[in-house]
């Protein structure tokens, strides 16, 4: 870790940040706020230990956190009751603000995170549209003027000069008017108390003075949103002021709802102001970001801000950028393109999920579980780490038919500017393995060594005899059928006549239906669960029968083996010939070197590994798998009850079936919605979801899904009372052919024979296929013949 922090603090040179060895470091953070809240206190601490959060952020791979305060919090001397969990975070309490705010620091710079302290409000208080912590000052106030402001600065930095990890100071976030009619702040002002570029520079200058070792962040006036030109003329600002050129950053904040001489505060307007501004715009030809194409995007932003990369002038950093999955995602997407052409810093906003401070609004932007834990599965994470600059695992030299996973070259060219969590990779030389949580993110879900969905045992698996080893692995099915009985009578979501029972399973499954009715040559389609339709299920039907397709998904496990002790076999002795992996961890991180190992096995496509201690292990080949499979099978081997760190490991799918749990009436996060779907839906449609994105449950009412994120042990603690809503949490139990069997190959080949799978019934004919396809428009109540 000291290695680590000797290579700071940065500079700039050109457009990149440099560390102390020439190498250039990126900033790919995100914003914790809370600090500059009402709680002033960094959120989730509420909920999880500081520790972990900090290591869930580097996790992540971000390599700086922006770290909001508020003046006010400076001064205050205790944590408002409920801010801090004082069970989970002992170490916590009895301290103030500003002694917890030091903690998160330190624990950042534990877990080999960056901190940038950002000044983001004067009182403690959420900050968005016209209000009071628009300026760095406030008007006719005795205590927090200019003065004050600079001061505060000038004791932040002296506090943490001992402390390399924090590499910069955010000087004021959003610089914009304070009232509607009121002066707004402007770069080279002539009226000298609301000129920004003056009062930064009083500060920056000041922070020289006090030899402060970070970089000076200075953003970009917020509204109007103009080019960054206007703060390079007709002088750059460290000319201006008269500061060293390698110590000033500029920052830029770009929201779908923001945009270029936009008056961006129509944002938070009601209706009529905010038609009023919207016709402004359109006379002036300004756009909202979120209303542009990707060339028009594009072309903006390189007016903003990318002119200063092209020509390298100075570092730029996109300190805040942030979006909701439901109707921004794709302008997001756009945004991260670019970023990722220009190699761009930036800064998500934020990590935090939940309601936002002092308000009821939930944060959509949050990229956490509602129980502050990564959320591996989110599209906008996996877009940011796309554009972190982390070692990935490459594959084993022999995995010649999956796609490589290499550093990327910059990435590569930069490693020695990465925090002891990052690795450094040589290519085409053995082959390393970073936690799963490190590595690339676009492979496909199943290839990454934890559930995706808990309460899923473990990460699903390709079916035996696959042909596809690129897509996330199909559902099968085994289906109960029971004659003389109907289930929801009446409720018919469609009805097709068909004398084809194959094509009829081949359309519940692809439509999401739970199940279906056949009565006299018609299927009847239900939108129920399995488990509701089973649980409704009526007698006394005649010439009826009823058809529940129960889900069944294969996931990864793990079994440690050893031999028995009369067998002079030592487990030592088994020798793997596959390729190596290298486990850069210490045995402070079992569990990550563990899984590492698991990622590795998946990824080469191999049945086992073994880990020898906590810098190595190696993969095994098929047929020394299979000959420790015979040795189990002959009793010279045995499977541990109690794994350890390091040992023999095999690779033993096993199928579950996944279904759900109904509550009436209840509901679990109300209102931290991290997906939505709205329409005609079936309950196996929202578990679907459920499994691709990484969601253990979800609530609906009024004909709206709303998915919660947090694993499904914490979704059942946390449920409350919701007229109206049924929520559903995820469930998975073991496939077992026959009572007393053992989890063998021969096992799971008597489940494969029980199982319906969609993709080989269209397999199986061309005719089945066309009649399933003819249907894939219908409408609910529609009658068809197949």
């Amino acid at each position: 870790m000291e290695e680590w922090r000797r290579q700071f603090p940065l500079r700039a040179h050109g457009c990149r940040l440099l560390n102390q060895f020439g190498q250039h470091f990126k900033l790919a953070g995100v914003n914790w706020y809370g600090a500059s809240d009402s709680f002033h206190v960094v959120g989730g601490l509420d909920a999880r230990p500081l520790s972990e959060l900090c290591h869930a952020v580097a996790a992540m791979g971000f390599t700086v956190v922006r770290l909001p305060f508020s003046s006010e919090m400076l001064r205050v001397e205790r944590v408002p009751p409920g801010a801090i969990d004082y069970v989970q975070n002992k170490d916590l309490e009895g301290l103030s603000p500003l002694q917890v705010y030091d903690r998160v620091i330190e624990e950042l710079g534990a877990a080999g995170v960056t901190v940038i302290i950002n000044n983001h409000t004067t009182v403690g208080a959420w900050s968005g549209g016209v209000e009071l912590n628009g300026m760095w000052f406030r008007d006719q106030c005795k205590v927090y003027t200019e003065q004050s402001w600079i001061d505060d600065w000038v004791m932040m930095a002296k506090r943490y000069e001992d402390h390399p990890e924090v590499i910069g100071y955010d000087i004021r976030n959003e610089v914009r008017p304070t009232s509607m009619m009121g002066p707004s702040p402007r770069w080279g002002n002539s009226s000298p108390v609301y000129d920004w570029s003056r009062a930064a520079g009083s500060c920056a200058r000041a922070l020289m003075d006090a030899n402060a070792p970070g970089l000076v962040v200075v953003e970009r006036i917020a509204w109007p949103q103009n080019s960054l030109r206007e703060m390079l003329n007709p002088k750059p600002p460290w000319e201006a002021w008269q500061v060293p050129r390698d110590r000033i950053v500029l920052a830029v904040h770009m929201y779908a709802w923001s945009g270029p001489g936009a008056w961006s505060p129509k944002h938070f307007m009601p209706g009529v102001l905010r038609s009023f501004f919207d016709v402004v715009d359109y006379v002036g030809a300004r756009s909202l970001y979120g209303e542009m194409s990707q060339e028009a995007l594009e072309e903006q932003m390189d007016k903003d801000f990318g002119f200063c990369i092209d020509e390298d002038i100075c570092p730029v950093w996109l300190s805040e950028l942030g979006c909701s999955l439901d109707t921004e995602l794709e302008w997001f997407t756009k945004v991260c393109q670019y970023l990722d052409k220009k190699d761009v810093d930036f800064a998500y906003w934020p990590l935090n999920v939940g309601p936002k401070p002092g308000g009821s609004d939930d944060e959509a932007y949050g990229i956490l579980t509602n129980d502050w834990q990564p959320r591996w599965a989110d599209p906008r994470l996996q877009a940011l780490r796309r554009l972190c600059p982390q070692a990935v695992l490459p594959s084993p030299k022999k995995a010649q038919t999956r796609r490589p996973l290499q550093l990327p070259a910059r990435a590569r060219a930069d490693s020695g500017s990465l925090s002891p969590f990052h690795l450094n990779v040589t290519p085409n030389v053995t082959p390393v393995a970073s936690p799963s949580c490190f590595g690339q993110v676009d492979e496909p879900l199943w290839g990454a060594p934890f559930p995706w969905c808990q309460p899923l045992p473990g990460p699903l698996v390709p079916w035996p005899s696959s042909t596809s080893l690129k897509e996330m692995p199909e559902a099968r099915y085994i289906w109960k059928v029971l004659e003389g009985v109907d289930s929801d009578p009446g409720k018919d979501a469609l009805t097709v006549r068909c004398d084809d029972l194959e094509a009829v399973k081949e359309l519940c499954i692809r439509r999401h239906f739970g199940g279906f009715v056949l009565h006299e040559g018609y299927a009847y389609f239900r939108l129920s669960s399995p488990e509701g339709l089973l649980m409704r299920q009526q007698p006394g039907y005649p010439k009826t029968v009823l058809y529940v397709a129960e889900e069944v998904r294969l996931c990864g496990m793990w079994q440690q083996v050893e031999p028995l002790e009369s067998f002079d076999t030592p487990a030592g002795s088994f020798k793997a010939s596959g390729d190596v992996i290298c486990l850069p961890l210490s045995d402070e991180h079992p569990e990550a070197a563990l899984e590492a190992c698991q990622r590795a096995c998946l990824e080469a496509q191999k049945p086992g590994f073994v880990m020898h201690d906590f810098a190595s292990a190696c993969l095994m080949e098929p047929n020394e798998a299979e000959d420790l499979r015979t040795r189990l099978e002959n009793g010279q081997w045995k499977r541990c009850s109690e794994a350890s760190d390091a040992g023999i490991y095999l690779l033993e799918p096993k199928p579950f079936y996944v279904g759900v749990d109904m509550f009436k009436d209840m509901d679990a996060f109300p209102g931290s919605d991290a997906r939505v779907l709205k329409g005609r839906f079936g309950i196996a449609r929202c578990r679907e979801i459920c499994i691709q994105e990484g969601f253990a449950g979800f609530a609906i009412q009024n004909g709206v899904a709303r998915f919660r994120s947090a694993a499904a042990a914490v979704l059942r603690e946390r449920m409350v009372v919701s007229k109206g809503s049924v929520f559903y949490i995820l469930t998975t139990r073991e496939v077992i052919p026959e009572e007393g069997t053992h989890a063998t190959s021969a096992s799971l080949d008597q489940v494969l024979t029980k199982l319906w799978s969609p993709t080989q019934a269209v397999v199986n004919g061309s005719k089945l296929q066309h009649k399933v396809q003819a249907c894939d428009n219908l409408t609910d109540e529609e009658v068809i013949h197949l």
